[in-house]
């Protein structure tokens, strides 16, 4: 029945992401010291507070910051954060990674100051859907309406200058100590649902190139990309909502 009301939600857009988020914070029972990394003005960092966490705050523009009783400080998530190893159960990177010019620099921090087994949280804009595909086939952009960024004006953290999609993410996490645990999204595209007739062609050409692996390690982690790249909330969904776990021994040296 949960999952039933799930894809209505899905279908018709009936949850905020900001709900999405805390929706995944108590399905896995996240708990403890958690930072809010590029909490812009607080609002889900309330929320988290309101949940009972211990919520600490992280941005650019700390001026932003807005909520009461959470102190924000500020933090360039490009450089090593303030923080002791091992300091935080969870981090909730929700809207950022895409802000950030060096993504693997974030995540190695992410995994340092995180406690073993602690979660990681990334929501970003989920590039892999079929009108973000077919808009890149079309104009080059992730967006029908996308153009080209300001390279005039001086750059304050607003524009989405890095964005990364599924794969690129998974790489990330999946070499710098995460393991992705799950992966889905709050909201289906309806754009991407009128392209659904491309579907069984992502699925044919996506096989046909996973086909070519032949290292037996990946290929067994090719199965799980693969189900989540096929999957109806990578497909569709408008963004993608990423739970990773701190495991050690998917920390690749060098």
């Amino acid at each position: 029945m949960n999952d039933l009301r799930n894809t209505i939600d899905k279908f018709f857009g009936l949850q905020h992401p900001h709900d999405k988020i805390l929706e995944i914070f108590t399905e896995f029972g996240l708990r403890g010291k958690v930072l809010d990394a590029g909490s812009g003005p607080g609002v889900i960092s309330s929320k988290l507070k309101g949940m009972g966490l211990d919520v600490y705050a992280a941005d650019i523009d700390p001026a932003l910051f807005s909520a009461v009783g959470i102190d924000c400080i500020k933090v360039d998530l490009d450089e090593k954060m303030p923080y002791e190893d091992g300091f935080f159960d969870c981090i909730l990177s929700s809207n950022l990674i895409e802000h950030l010019e060096d993504q693997y620099t974030f995540i190695r921090e992410c995994y340092r100051v995180l406690r073993e087994r602690g979660k990681l949280v990334v929501t970003t804009p989920n590039v892999l859907n079929l009108k973000a595909r077919m808009a890149n086939l079309l104009v080059g952009f992730n967006l029908f309406t996308g153009r080209p960024q300001n390279e005039v004006d001086p750059f304050e953290g607003g524009e989405h200058i890095n964005m990364v999609n599924y794969y690129e993410l998974r790489v990330n996490l999946h070499r710098n100590g995460f393991r992705i645990i799950d992966c889905s999204t709050h909201y289906y595209s309806n754009t991407a649902l009128l392209l659904f007739w491309l579907t069984p062609l992502i699925y044919v050409f996506t096989s046909r190139g996973f086909k070519r692996e032949k290292r037996p390690e990946q290929v067994e982690r090719n199965r799980e990309i693969f189900g989540h790249v096929v999957s109806a909330d990578v497909l569709f969904g408008k963004k993608l909502f990423v739970v990773a776990e701190k495991d050690p021994s998917y920390l690749k040296k060098g």
